[in-house]
């Protein structure tokens, strides 16, 4: 007779379709093994931390202990696939709201008609903020045409993905995080570009399937930035680093027409206590430039990387992955 064991947690008991495919194939409760008690969950009863700890007790090494959770479909569900960009009726308008956000100093003076929309979603502290903060530097802002996940409540919840990027010498990292916790409000997930050059933001996407080519370049770029954070020392640092390809080919000039032809990558580091909520690591205060720069050098390294991102959204509104 043959049996299956699965590794997932107590997370699984009362499991939502948020997390359901990370945790338990839907295959698996298709299988007559299921109601015959041939699957066997060892873990069932434990959360991530309790796992550790019972991997010291019977004496696993560190590098066993201490290794990241892994999604289960694999590096696959850290493929964004698209076949067409992802622009619905409000894509416009909510793009007007982000750059009103990013710019919110002299958007104030100006009073867009879809002011008072921002000022209705935001609070008087937040207001200031903006203020402060775009004051302080510019900030460009724009959406990405691509889907992008959140959760709210028990629901997975899918919107744009916003784009940031800053011209200021020192990447003003605090302002950006601070920036990417206002911006659910009206958008999702944050992201900074690292170069402050660019010339235009990509309004189509390259085809994405998962196919062999488009996950060798996925590898490549994991295993880049997984070596690098563990050569520094900082691997224990961060609870989880996924790297994510997105179907976006920047720095294409548009009067030539150039067709997309390159991916882009984000970094998603994630540290947390439980899972359940997280945020990400600021550079030069959770992790140094120094490793954050050299991911990105390294990554850019890889054949038919357009650009390398970093993603600065806590969960929630965001998710530990990014599908």
């Amino acid at each position: 007779m043959s049996y299956c064991t699965i590794g997932a947690l107590v997370i699984a008991r009362n499991m939502t379709a948020s997390s359901f495919h990370h945790n338990i194939p839907q295959r698996f409760f298709n299988l007559d093994w299921m109601s015959e008690g041939r699957v066997a969950r060892t873990l069932k009863d434990f959360h991530k931390d309790e796992v550790r700890q019972l991997g010291r007790d019977i004496g696993l090494p560190d590098e066993l202990v201490e290794r990241h959770p892994f999604p289960g479909p694999g590096l696959a569900i850290r493929v964004i696939c698209a076949e067409e960009p992802y622009i619905e009726k409000d894509f416009g308008e909510t793009n007007i709201l982000l750059k009103i956000l990013a710019d919110y100093a002299n958007a104030d003076k100006r009073r867009h008609a879809l002011m008072e929309r921002v000022q209705n979603l935001t609070t008087d502290e937040e207001k200031e903020l903006l203020t402060e903060m775009t004051s302080r530097q510019k900030i460009t802002g724009t959406l990405l045409p691509i889907k992008t996940v959140g959760v709210q409540g028990d629901c997975r919840t899918y919107s744009y993905c916003a784009a940031l990027s800053s011209e200021a010498q020192q990447i003003p990292w605090d302002d950006l995080y601070a920036m990417g916790k206002i911006i659910p409000k009206i958008c999702h997930n944050s992201c900074l570009h690292f170069r402050s050059t660019y010339s235009g933001f990509p309004r189509d996407v390259t085809a994405t399937f998962l196919t062999p080519n488009v996950l060798s370049t996925l590898k490549q770029a994991d295993h880049l930035a997984r070596k690098t954070l563990m050569d520094s020392g900082l691997y224990n640092k961060l609870s989880q680093m996924p790297i994510i390809l997105v179907p976006l080919h920047f720095d294409r000039d548009p009067i030539m027409h150039h067709p997309s032809c390159q991916r882009s990558v984000a970094i998603r580091t994630f540290m947390t206590n439980d899972f359940m909520t997280g945020v990400p690591a600021l550079p030069g205060k959770d992790i140094p430039e120094k490793v954050v720069y050299q991911m990105v050098n390294e990554i850019a390294s890889v054949p038919g990387i357009s650009r390398v991102m970093y993603d600065l959204t806590g969960k929630p509104p965001g998710t530990t992955e990014w599908e």
